[in-house]
């Protein structure tokens, strides 16, 4: 029996420690943002981008909003923390996008890649 009721007494330690305001799904969020939005930007639309449901971009564009939201009002250590390793992760691909300038082929690789990611990430939201 006391096996049975120790899950019950954890549960609301568990909520109380994943409770942060709503910031953990945030790097994510933000992530996201950056391959739809930003890593997509040296690349030309394609075709299959009209398929692509409006709802999905507004409902991301929302999440980004919250996030930013709870970023401003949240806790200002955590905040700066995402801020970094977003920082990080922007920073290694656009070195990586900076060194295929002047070579078409790999651009055109990099960008099929990078739409169809930016398409698959939309569409979970």
């Amino acid at each position: 029996m006391k096996k049975l009721l120790l899950p019950l007494l954890l549960l609301p330690c568990a909520a109380f420690a994943a409770d942060d305001g709503g910031l953990s799904q945030c790097p994510r969020v933000f992530r996201d943002n950056m391959e739809i939005a930003v890593f997509t930007m040296p690349c030309p639309p394609d075709s299959q981008d009209a398929a692509l449901p409006p709802e999905k971009m507004t409902a991301h564009l929302r999440r980004v909003q919250e996030c930013e939201n709870r970023m401003a009002g949240g806790d200002a250590a955590q905040a700066a923390r995402i801020e970094k390793e977003l920082l990080e992760f922007v920073g290694s691909r656009a070195k990586t996008v900076r060194a295929l300038e002047g070579k078409p082929q790999e651009m055109a690789a990099y960008c099929r890649k990078q739409n169809e990611t930016a398409r698959r990430l939309l569409l979970t939201y």
